[in-house]
């Protein structure tokens, strides 16, 4: 647009006239398009000035409700951290407690530390002779399990969420069609565990289902290895690393479980 067609387009108007920009003064069918295109709802009132003011006027109006609306006087309430405070618990200072995680099916010694009742890091138990203060991987991301937003609250059948009863009903339907052929075709599928009570529930249901089979697997276990050491020695054996104190190189070692 060149300023013949702007004076051409000024002619014939009274008063203060005000543009944005001068595509707006141009009034081109493409700067209409990006109109229509960017504010579909507001195009037909962008050139209306009665719309405009409207708009304004309800704009103002909603921001006047809800000052007027949060300006209530909120009843006062007193916060305090405990009822009864515990005597170790002192803001600002850990505290560690001993426990234990099982890995492959073994418990692995830790040592937590403790903010006000949450757990925020693992490290080994200096004082176990299993780590010696030491960790791996796994224990030190488990802790993050407790915070993450992703992890399932309730229980999942088939990718849907349902409930612990019909958990149950869809067990005892498929414990019940197997129960007069002994539990044939009947598998349990479970990571590794060496809890007494874990086996003997298993056992339990082996005896009441004596053609079924119970299926260990740990998806960063050392199957491999341990079959590497029966292989070699007959029986299943852990390897530790050791240090020999007169060459100074790292060597292995054998402990039979």
């Amino acid at each position: 647009m060149n300023l013949a067609d702007i004076r051409s387009r000024l002619e014939g108007l009274e008063g203060r006239v005000y543009w944005r920009s001068l595509e707006e003064l141009a009034d081109t069918p493409e700067f209409r398009e990006y109109i229509h295109r960017e504010f579909p709802s507001q195009a037909s009132e962008f050139s209306d000035p009665a719309g405009r003011r409207q708009f304004l006027k309800l704009m103002g109006a909603s921001l006047a409700l809800a000052g007027v609306g949060a300006c209530t006087r909120q009843p006062y309430e007193k916060i305090v951290p405990y009822v009864r405070q515990p005597e170790e618990v002192v803001p600002g200072r850990p505290l560690f407690y001993a426990t234990a995680m099982p890995i492959g099916g073994l418990g692995m010694p830790l040592l937590a530390e403790n903010h006000l009742g949450r757990p925020t890091k693992l490290e080994g138990n200096p004082e176990h002779p299993a780590s010696l203060g030491a960790t791996d991987i796994f224990s030190q991301a488990s802790v993050l399990g407790l915070y993450d937003p992703d992890r399932s609250r309730n229980v999942i059948g088939r990718g849907e969420v349902t409930t612990w009863n019909a958990f149950l009903t869809a067990i005892q339907g498929a414990t019940n069609a197997k129960r007069t052929i002994g539990g044939r075709g009947l598998r349990f599928l479970t990571e590794p565990t060496s809890s007494p009570s874990v086996i003997d529930q298993i056992q339990t249901l082996l005896t009441t289902f004596p053609e079924a089979r119970w299926h260990q697997w740990d998806p960063t276990g050392q199957h491999s290895a341990r079959e590497g050491s029966r292989m070699a020695f007959e029986e299943y054996v852990q390897t530790r690393p050791s240090v020999i104190l007169e060459r100074f190189a790292p060597a292995w070692i054998c402990v039979l479980p």
